[in-house]
């Protein structure tokens, strides 16, 4: 079986290309479980995850620091550390930090995003 250990903090993070001040780290990916995939995220204050849908891939993701606003279907929901949301396939869902200070994030999709 293959493992794998991964020091977030020595990755390089990049901006995704179609959300605003959206900073990401691969952390698992397709090629590494073929299961699942997880990514850590970070939200500048004033950016957001705009509102977007996954055709196949279901999205958990843990809130590890800051304030966000959540869109979930039709509804905005507070969230803070500790929260976690849940995407199935084909909702409409996004987050946009609404605090002052970065807000920081693990997104897993299932099955792999990439």
């Amino acid at each position: 079986m293959n493992w794998k250990n991964v020091d977030s903090n020595a990755l390089a993070e990049n901006l995704h290309p179609k959300h605003d001040k959206y900073f990401l780290k691969d952390l698992v990916v397709k090629a590494d479980s073929g299961l699942l995939s997880v990514h850590r995220g970070r939200i500048e204050p004033g950016g957001e995850i705009f509102v977007h849908t996954h055709e196949v891939e279901s999205e958990t993701f843990y809130i590890l620091s800051g304030r966000l606003e959540c869109t979930m279907g039709d509804e905005k929901i507070a969230y803070a550390a500790g929260n976690c949301g849940f995407a199935p396939p084909g909702i409409p869902h996004g987050l946009r930090n609404t605090g002052d200070v970065p807000a920081e994030l693990i997104a897993i999709f299932t099955p792999p995003l990439k």
